[in-house]
């Protein structure tokens, strides 16, 4: 499930999605509180614990500090609200498309 795009068009794509749906997806999450989101932070949805994040900084490009973090899938969409736990403090964050930016 971490190493296949289920959501581009190959040959094999309906088996496997059939054989093992996966479990987890990788999201991107803007921080809105204070803080900055780093690595093995635990992620929470409605209170109920859903993930982890697999990495985060501040980003100067983009303004602010973001992270990314692998899911339970179905759980959350863009645009949805969530808390990751940094140093036992929950700081805000928002569920934000991948990539972050693109080079033009």
């Amino acid at each position: 499930d971490f190493a296949v795009r289920l959501e581009k068009d190959f040959l094999g794509r309906d088996a496997i999605a059939a054989a093992n749906p996966p479990r987890r997806r990788r999201y991107g999450l803007a921080a809105t509180g204070r803080g900055i989101i780093r690595e093995q932070q635990d992620v929470y949805y409605e209170g109920a614990l859903i993930g982890q994040t697999t990495s985060g900084t501040f980003c100067p490009y983009l303004g602010g500090a973001y992270a990314m973090a692998l899911l339970d899938a179905g759980r959350v969409q863009v645009g949805d609200m969530v808390e990751a736990d940094v140093r036992g403090r929950r700081v805000a964050a928002k569920i934000v498309p991948l990539p972050f930016y693109k080079r033009a």
